[in-house]
């Protein structure tokens, strides 16, 4: 089964100052489930990288893509819709609208796995398909 990407795990790898750096390299080195990263958070992990890294971490993130070591999956009109829903579901934890869509594609596609160092914005949804997503590392 596949591992969703969050824009936290993404940026842990990439930035050697990051806390939680050597674990998220340690997790990408031992993951052997197909990676994939929704178009949203390829969205925010570009801002994200730009500011904190350049654009060379960018420009990496790209490359990994291109190979095919991360697949790019757009969300789809119901993905928005149930997004939606969990947004008002959640509205008291100001949630994201990058990681509602996460979760409606996590259900869509059965997905239980993601990768997220910043659990909290992702843990206040509750999907349909499981009772919790399992957030690694």
């Amino acid at each position: 089964m596949a591992v969703l990407l969050d824009s936290s795990a993404i940026l842990a790898a990439a930035d050697q100052s990051d806390l939680n750096h050597r674990a998220a390299l340690g997790w990408f080195a031992r993951v052997g489930e197909p990676l994939m990263i929704g178009a949203l958070t390829l969205g925010e992990v570009d801002l994200l990288l730009q500011r904190e890294l350049g654009l060379r971490a960018t420009l990496a993130l790209l490359e990994s893509i291109a190979s095919g070591a991360v697949r790019v999956v757009a969300p789809t009109q119901a993905d928005l819709a149930r997004a939606a829903e969990l947004l008002r579901e959640a509205v008291e934890h100001r949630p994201r609208l990058a990681d509602a869509v996460l979760v409606a594609t996590a259900e869509r596609l059965g997905i239980t796995r993601v990768a997220a160092f910043d659990r909290r914005p992702i843990a206040i949804f509750r999907p349909r398909h499981v009772r919790a997503l399992d957030l690694e590392p």
